[in-house]
């Protein structure tokens, strides 16, 4: 058979030819069953499916890319055309498409030519436009948009279409008005700028005559295809004479519905902390943070009111119309807690204390207590709800819960997700808390925390650095490196025989450490999730491949089967004696055919293996990226959180001593500083800006003024 002939077949059965899928003598057959077919193509497909002529996976991958070469071909013609009108030249042409066909080959996505050309700036879109309408390719892209069910074939240019055209409907002129109008054959057709709608009114030039196709056709022509009125109403605009001071609404679109988000309810107080309580005398307690509140089982923490989903709408080019899409709130419970059957309420299981994490994740924390130290008896302890400790916490043992409590630490390792409240010292720890620290005194020991540090002794060579105050209204502050965001309250700082105390207010050194640590974490977790990206795409690579080899060993099959068939009906209808050795040589070729198709089907089954344990990987990873993501979700939440908590409460640079602050101490502001050269009694010490507050830098300066109390 020629090409020529060949070139008359459909896409599909060219593409089935060319990669050996089929025999030409079948194809040739099947095209010719199907030739007086209305859908010549579906009928194709149906027959070479039911005829067992080829496996439905290769027939699926075909069609899609009969599609792409459909396209190809057609964009090859939008070249010619193009520069046949001297929009561009060949040479540019065929860099386009170049750079469609590379496009293709490494995103497998196709692009329309046009488009290339408009984005590289070379035609306009009304150039474009106008050339897909000499293809007639505008309208029949258009009704393949408007289609509610695209085939699993079409879904490819389906999806091209969407992307690509969904701005080629509404026509583009120059100057056009918000509410666009148009005027033909005596009508003036208005558009408002939402495209919600369209409306006729006669003009003095009306032409009496005209027909309700005709302006139908007007319609079309300015693609408004969608809501318009029924004939018998453009009837009786033509025949009326009050559609000159009026407007008639030819076509209405369907207007589209807001959403309403998700909101969580919370029936018990998420932030108790408060940062004191004026007591009898109008002196703040640090010690009174508020009652912290207690919950029994049964008890409701949350309920959520879901989200009303928005309705999109569809304008009068068939377009859809869409709104902001209404945001959902996830709900995260942890230990203590369950969801509801409905899905809408979060209980307590468990009486303890309730919780909010700043990832969102409700709890209900009950406690952890040990007889004694903490020591190599009890090993580390890591317990997600509070924990009591009736004795010490030994060096070089380390505890992590939420609320700890302990008698007394003794060179320990603390983490604490809420507050560290020591009945005696704290010696030679380190300690970090998302909570406020209490105790009787601080001895060499680095702290980290997030509220305030409350000592009722001394605090002695440490070094403390927190985002609430640091307070030892009764005793000292010896040989001390600090920096406290809402300042320092001490009887006396420093003393005659140690080294001076550094002491800085006013600044958040720790929100500060705990951005750049959860910035570190985030910047893991997203080149993991790219990482494993990665491996998802080398495992679906894979998996594609042992799919069409797959493929291919069915289509063995496929045909050893048929070819059997067809070999027992030939050996059934040959004479016995007569030809004895045609029918052993017949019997010689089923065999070889059942060991064919015998040995494809093994290749078959470990085929299958292999794609059900890439399946099984790609899965794994998906879970893993799915998981990070979460992770990530979660960061992300503790990041906006703590800088949100920082942002509402502003430091204060204040440093107040009841007794003496001695000579030599370095006292620090957010913007300035200064070191105390004699001893002050009674004493506060105050950053104080000077200057035009609403001038320049240049205008104004601050200094740590030292006053008496």
């Amino acid at each position: 058979m020629s090409e020529t002939q060949k070139n008359r077949y459909p896409f599909i059965a060219r593409l089935a030819l060319k990669h050996s899928l089929i025999q030409q003598d079948e194809i040739e057959k099947a095209v010719q069953a199907c030739a007086n077919e209305k859908d010549n193509e579906q009928a194709l497909k149906k027959y070479l499916l039911e005829n067992r002529l080829i496996s439905e996976l290769n027939l699926k991958r075909i069609a899609a890319a009969a599609k792409t070469m459909e396209m190809r071909q057609k964009d090859i013609k939008f070249g010619t055309i193009a520069v046949q009108k001297g929009f561009v030249t060949q040479t540019i042409i065929e860099l386009a498409l170049d750079e469609q066909k590379k496009i293709l080959a490494k995103d497998k996505k196709a692009i329309l030519i046009g488009n290339i050309l408009v984005e590289a700036g070379m035609i306009s879109i009304t150039q474009r436009d106008k050339i897909l309408k000499v293809q007639n390719r505008l309208k029949r892209l258009n009704q393949k948009k408007l289609s509610h069910s695209p085939s699993h074939e079409n879904k490819k240019e389906a999806q091209v279409i969407e992307q690509q055209v969904s701005n080629q409907k509404k026509p583009v002129t120059d100057n056009e008005p918000q509410d666009s109008e148009i005027f033909t054959r005596g009508i003036k057709l208005v558009i408002p700028k939402d495209t919600l709608a369209a409306y006729i009114s006669k003009t003095e030039e009306f032409d009496e005559n005209i027909t309700v196709q005709e302006i139908k056709q007007i319609l079309e022509d300015r693609y408004i295809v969608f809501g318009i009125v029924d004939n018998s109403l453009i009837t009786g605009f033509i025949n009326s004479s009050g559609f000159k001071a009026k407007p008639f609404r030819v076509a209405k679109g369907i207007a589209p519905e807001h959403g309403k988000d998700a909101k969580l309810h919370y029936f018990f107080d998420t932030d108790h902390l408060q940062a004191g309580q004026i007591n009898d005398k109008g002196v703040i307690d640090f010690k009174e943070r508020g009652k912290i509140p207690q919950i029994e089982e049964g008890f409701i923490l949350a309920e959520k009111t879901p989200l009303k989903k928005e309705q999109p709408g569809k304008n009068i080019f068939g377009d859809p119309v869409s709104l902001p899409s209404a945001r959902d709130v996830k709900i995260k419970y942890g230990k203590g807690t369950r969801l509801s059957k409905n899905g809408l309420q979060i209980i307590a299981t468990t009486n303890g204390q309730p919780k909010l994490s700043w990832s969102g994740i409700f709890s209900v924390l009950d406690e952890f207590v040990t007889r004694g130290d903490v020591d190599y008896e009890t090993g580390h302890i890591d317990y997600q709800g509070n924990i009591k400790v009736k004795g010490c916490i030994k060096n070089g043992f380390k505890v992590c819960g939420n609320h700890i409590r302990a008698q007394e630490i003794d060179g320990g390792i603390i983490h604490a997700e809420g507050d560290l409240s020591i009945s005696d010292g704290i010696n030679e720890a380190v300690i970090y808390a998302k909570g406020n620290v209490w105790a009787k005194y601080i001895h060499k020991s680095k702290i980290i925390c997030m509220g305030d540090i409350y000592c009722t002794k001394e605090i002695v060579e440490s070094k403390i650095e927190n985002s609430g105050a640091c307070v030892v209204n009764k005793g000292k502050l010896i040989h001390c490196d600090i920096i406290s965001k809402m300042g320092v309250y001490a009887k006396d700082i420093g003393s005659k025989l140690s080294t001076p105390c550094t002491i800085k207010t006013g600044t958040d050194i720790f929100v500060v450490k705990e951005l750049a640590r959860l910035k570190e974490q985030i910047s893991d977790i997203k080149k993991n999730i790219v990482k494993n990206k990665e491996k998802k795409q080398e495992l679906e690579e894979k998996n594609t491949a042992e799919q069409e080899e797959s493929a291919k060993l069915a289509h063995i099959q496929d045909r050893s089967q048929i070819e059997q068939k067809n070999t027992i009906t030939k050996i059934a209808s040959l004479d016995k004696i007569s030809q004895i050795e045609k029918i052993k040589e017949m019997k010689a070729k089923l065999q070889h055919l059942k060991q064919g198709a015998k040995n494809a089907e093994q290749q078959l089954n470990t085929r299958f293996d292999t794609i059900d344990l890439l399946s099984k990987e790609i899965n794994q990873v998906e879970e893993t990226i799915l998981l990070k993501q979460e992770l990530l979700e979660e960061l992300f939440f503790e990041r906006g959180t703590i800088s949100e908590l920082a942002k509402n409460k502003p430091g204060v640079a204040i440093i107040e001593a009841y007794g003496t602050i001695m000579e030599g101490t370095l006292v620090a502001g957010k913007h300035s500083e200064t070191r105390i050269e004699r001893n002050c009694k009674k004493t506060q010490i105050k950053e104080l800006m000077f200057g035009n507050p609403d001038g320049n830098q240049k205008d104004k300066w601050w200094e740590m003024r030292i006053a008496a109390k």
